[in-house]
């Protein structure tokens, strides 16, 4: 049992070690984002970027609603339940907070961080678009269920992490092919969800004890 509670409270120390250190990150590209450089780094990106073909456009654009929030609030709400109907009121919890703090922090930094004018292909040039909240909301979502749901035994630990790593990489990675994002958007994105992640999980690691 003090194996167990000691290896628990590794875990979550290195989780809050981790979370810092992506936020620490996010603050770094955040006070860079405007900068010339970062910006002529943007632009070199971005020529280096693939459109999908036109047969692809509409499959794309449907995988592209993934990362919106009316597709991640319903499926953190699902997998919550899941949990809960099974008494695994921890992991259910984590899963809510990382979702509903990275809906949150989306609104808040296109409330309070500075833009830059966004890629041609986003249609709305006076919509906030730093960080990108389909990376934001997408990746939070993906990596905690990941943790909980390897955490709790119900899913195998290599293949879950290597589908939540490939979907948020692919959902970010869309954002960019669609000409909705600069890289540094995406980016900054992954970041944010990174370290909200690392967050929720830590707690979900210390409320397990």
């Amino acid at each position: 049992m003090r194996k167990s509670v000691k290896k628990e409270t590794t875990h979550a120390g290195a989780l809050v070690g981790v979370g810092g250190a992506a936020a620490a990150a996010f603050a770094v590209l955040t006070a860079k984002s405007l900068k010339p450089r970062t910006i002529l780094s943007d632009l070199r990106l971005r020529r280096l970027i693939p459109s999908y073909p036109r047969p692809a456009r509409k499959a794309a654009f449907r995988f592209g609603l993934l990362g919106k929030e009316l597709a991640v609030i319903p499926a953190a709400g699902l997998i919550s339940a899941g949990l809960l109907r099974d008494g695994r009121k921890a992991g259910a919890a984590a899963i809510l907070s990382a979702t509903t703090s990275a809906i949150a922090a989306s609104h808040i930094f296109d409330a309070v961080l500075p833009q830059k004018t966004p890629p041609p292909g986003r249609k709305a040039p006076f919509d906030p678009h730093f960080p990108s909240g389909h990376a934001l909301h997408s990746a939070s979502l993906l990596a905690i269920s990941a943790w909980v749901l390897t955490r709790e035994n119900l899913a195998d630990r290599k293949l879950i992490a290597a589908g939540a790593g490939a979907s948020a990489f692919l959902l970010g990675v869309d954002r960019l092919i669609q000409d909705r994002h600069w890289p540094t958007d995406v980016l900054a994105g992954w970041l944010a969800a990174i370290s909200i992640a690392s967050f929720a999980a830590s707690g979900y690691e210390r409320a397990r004890r």
